[in-house]
């Protein structure tokens, strides 16, 4: 994030909200995150003083000021987006219920949150959105060196259990992305012939993410150094599920492979000369960023500098990934709503059918835990159960 960018910080009269006598009306609309943030204003200060921390806590507030010069401002763009809705929504849930913020004392932060609890599962969010601003909450509390009830209550994590429990919060929702399986993978690249630019990107995309079961922010990511044509492999050199920044290998078949080589190929071809680029030429794809933005006319890729940071450069961000993934299903004649988590979660169901064990799941996929990749093999067996068995022997 450049030092010119401004965004919002615990302000809560920057994001406008609407709320009935009842609840909250919630949005998941991006733009409430952005705002400003001017740290020779003193306007940090006073959004946190006045929201999110009592204003006999000085302290508290220079260590939050400390955390956002020094850490905050380094985290990925989408992070800090993230980190800033969620304390935006919970200062403003404070003003709106003439809460006084956090302070030291642990009954009244603990109190502070079980109402904010019961707001959220009076609202129409998801289980796992709560528990991300929950997570938000004890994050900002361990930051400003407060009493912090998400962690040290037993009476407030059973509390939000059961209330996630009571009002039908589960965690794995019926609203899961549609799978892209191995058999659509094939529609797809037995119905499109690329013969441009980008349908040669577009189609490299579809076929890495499925077989690296790719979230979106880890193809937005990926490098040409990345992927290892020798090994099949692409290294995620960081992911949601590496919190260490160790890096993860995924395996890429050969005609991935081959897809993707096909597509630097012909972005390193001048169109009109038909002449190799150059390797200073900020239009070739020579290394850096794979995936990036194309000019009007699509033959060409936008010049691409390092030095800009990347939500300002010509790469990719989720909105273009989500439409890439709609033009290609539009294109072969798929009906489903697949979307860019599509990938992912078709390429682990695609596995789990065809036999693969929990641990090689995880690996496909990069899962720390195995409970996701559990579910998908969970799915996988009931279609090998007694009455998938005894409908098959009865041609139902």
């Amino acid at each position: 994030m450049s030092s010119k960018q401004k965004i919002t910080h615990l302000h809560p009269h920057k994001v406008k909200r609407q709320a009935t006598s009842d609840s909250l009306e919630y949005s998941n609309n991006s733009s409430h995150a952005s705002g400003y943030y001017d740290s020779g204003s003193g306007s940090t200060k006073g959004g946190v003083n006045s929201q999110l921390v009592s204003p006999s806590r000085s302290s508290s507030t220079h260590d939050v000021e400390s955390y956002y010069r020094e850490i905050f401002t380094k985290l990925p763009y989408n992070t800090q987006r993230a980190y800033i809705s969620d304390y935006n929504e919970f200062a403003i849930f404070c003003k709106q219920a003439n809460l006084q913020g956090f302070t030291d004392d642990f009954s009244h932060n603990e109190l502070c949150i079980k109402q904010y609890v019961e707001e959220l599962c009076r609202s129409p969010l998801a289980y796992r959105t709560i528990k991300r601003r929950l997570s938000a909450l004890s994050k900002f509390l361990g930051v400003a060196k407060l009493p912090n009830p998400i962690i040290r209550s037993a009476y407030l994590r059973d509390f939000i259990r059961l209330s996630l429990i009571e009002n039908r919060k589960y965690r794995l929702t019926h609203k899961q992305a549609v799978p892209l399986t191995i058999e659509m993978v094939e529609q797809i690249n037995n119905a499109i012939i690329p013969d441009s630019l980008l349908e040669l990107r577009d189609i490299a995309i579809i076929n890495l993410m499925f077989d690296a079961l790719l979230r979106a922010d880890e193809l937005v990511r990926v490098c040409v150094e990345d992927i290892s044509a020798r090994n099949n492999t692409l290294l995620v050199v960081s992911s949601k599920s590496d919190q260490s920044g160790q890096g993860q290998y995924r395996y890429v078949s050969s005609s991935t492979v081959s897809m993707i080589q096909e597509y630097i190929n012909e972005a390193n071809t001048c169109p009109k000369t038909k002449q190799t680029r150059h390797v200073s030429d900020l239009r070739g794809l020579h290394k850096g960023i794979l995936f990036r933005r194309l000019t009007n006319h699509k033959t060409a890729l936008l010049p691409f500098d390092e030095q800009i940071p990347s939500h300002k450069a010509n790469v990719l961000n989720y909105s273009s990934v989500y439409r890439i993934w709609r033009r290609i299903a539009h294109r072969a004649g798929i009906s489903e709503n697949i979307t860019p988590h599509s990938g992912r979660v078709g390429g682990a169901v695609s596995l789990a059918e065809d036999g693969a064990s929990l641990p090689e799941l995880q690996l496909a996929g990069g899962w720390q835990s195995p409970e996701m990749p559990g579910h998908y093999t969970k799915q996988a067996n009931v279609k090998r159960g007694g009455m998938a068995k005894l409908s098959a022997k009865r041609n139902r």
